[in-house]
């Protein structure tokens, strides 16, 4: 493995296949910062296929300019990477494979076209559900086939488009009882084209072919703007120097952060608070804001979610209860993308706030008493002690102390409320409960 290539790969191929085509520093799906942090360290060349897509922010514009700009060839393809890439051909990214022709020539034009939803580190990021894309063409080679008529093709596509994208899949939507259908899911085990897949590959090739040609630094014809937005955007990432945020230097004050974050409710106060700190400091900066028609339904989704309102009537009951109607949903969800973006958008400056707002709060001496009484505990139990498994210790933080169903996406539900990662609560959680028991 070399770090002269990095390239950002997730749900859409393997990182194994992935090195079986090209030797290169394989990461997880891109977010806001991490083509920026790859771009400092002037590697030959970024490889971008996977990107996150909500929950945490999207990789900048910006930032991929920075690497043009830099010398930095970067690729794109197949699901986020086709998306800038189609956004950012002309200022040199180098955009690959049938996904990214047809956002480039506005065949797609909805990002939800290449979004999945897809599992953790620890399971490889392995794809949840179906991604628009691989389902057209699925059916569109079913139809070529003579397996299903273009109208049945049509009908699913329909059926599946208006499917929240984080549970679509081509064999949910098929109807036993229907001919067509039947004969379409036996086709599919050796049918089914894996329409994102074969554009990463594809873009994998392509680097390796440029390298074997002596590929260059690469070299714009125009000059980045850098505005102080911008600036401060990159000496936060600088000063990070890692890839993940690393612990506070107050191993203390940490500890106390720790028992926000077990509550949830509190740490979305604290959160709050810090956001309004951070945007106050940012005020004079000027940037603009694209809300995308999906990411406006994922807020939906997870708001309803959140609130238990599951059914169409749970739904409309709240709606009547609040004074509110269906034609008001769209700019509901407007609003709730827009906060989730802008708290998104401003983890690093929340964070640089959270320990003096911590403090500053009128729990924080009965957060931090705890937090000592629970060290001196721990550190008197032997090491030999008896401890759930991890499963047992997410079902009992939320069946008992949160008095709710473990949550369906735990990964996502671990960002949103202040963990790195489901291993950083579930280690909290255990020391939780040897306190509590």
């Amino acid at each position: 493995m070399t770090s002269r290539l990095v390239v950002f790969l997730g749900p859409t191929l393997s990182h194994d296949d992935a090195r079986d085509v090209l030797d290169a520093e394989y990461r997880p799906p891109a977010a806001h910062g991490d083509v920026l942090r790859v771009a400092l360290r002037r590697p030959k060349a970024i490889g971008l296929v996977d990107g996150v897509f909500e929950r945490v922010p999207a990789v900048w514009h910006k930032e991929i300019l920075f690497a043009l700009s830099e010398g930095v060839h970067v690729y794109g393809a197949a699901s986020m990477g086709a998306l800038r890439a189609a956004e950012l051909d002309a200022f040199g990214m180098r955009g690959v494979g049938t996904v990214y022709r047809a956002y480039a020539d506005g065949v797609l034009e909805d990002d939800d076209e290449v979004a999945v939803a897809h599992a953790g580190t620890e399971h490889g990021f392995r794809a949840l559900s179906d991604a628009m894309v691989d389902v057209r063409a699925t059916l569109a080679a079913a139809v070529g086939a003579g397996v299903i008529h273009e109208g049945t093709a049509d009908g699913l596509v329909a059926r599946i488009k208006s499917t929240f994208y984080a549970e679509r899949a081509l064999v949910a939507a098929l109807d036993r009882a229907d001919e067509e259908h039947e004969l379409l899911r036996a086709w599919l085990p050796g049918g089914r084209v894996e329409r994102k897949r074969e554009d990463a590959l594809e873009l994998l090739r392509a680097i390796r072919r440029d390298l074997d040609d002596g590929l260059e630094p690469f070299r714009p014809t125009w000059t980045l703007q850098r505005t102080r937005y911008w600036e401060e955007a990159r000496r936060s990432v600088e000063v990070a120097g890692s890839d993940e945020p690393g612990p506070t230097a107050d191993a203390a004050l940490d500890a106390v952060l720790d028992e926000v974050r077990l509550d949830p409710d509190a740490y979305k106060r604290l959160a709050d608070r810090s956001l309004l700190t951070a945007l106050a400091r940012n005020a004079a900066a000027s940037f603009g804001v694209d809300v995308s028609s999906w990411a406006r339904e994922a807020a939906l989704e997870e708001e309803r979610r959140a609130r238990g309102l599951l059914e169409p009537e749970d739904l409309d009951t709240w709606l009547d209860e609040n004074d509110l109607d269906r034609t008001d949903l769209p700019e509901i969800g407007r609003r709730l993308a827009v906060l989730r973006w802008a708290r998104d958008a401003h983890r690093d400056a929340v964070a640089g706030e959270m320990t003096l707002a911590v403090r500053g709060d009128d729990t924080y001496a009965g957060l931090a008493g705890r937090a000592e009484r629970k060290r001196e505990l721990l550190a008197s139990l032997p090491s030999d002690r008896a401890t759930p498994g991890d499963e047992e210790l997410v079902g009992w933080y939320f069946r008992e102390r949160l008095g709710q169903k473990v949550p369906v996406a735990l990964d996502a539900w671990a960002t949103t409320n202040g963990w790195r990662h489901v291993a950083e609560l579930v280690r909290a959680l255990r020391r939780e409960w040897w306190f509590v028991s």
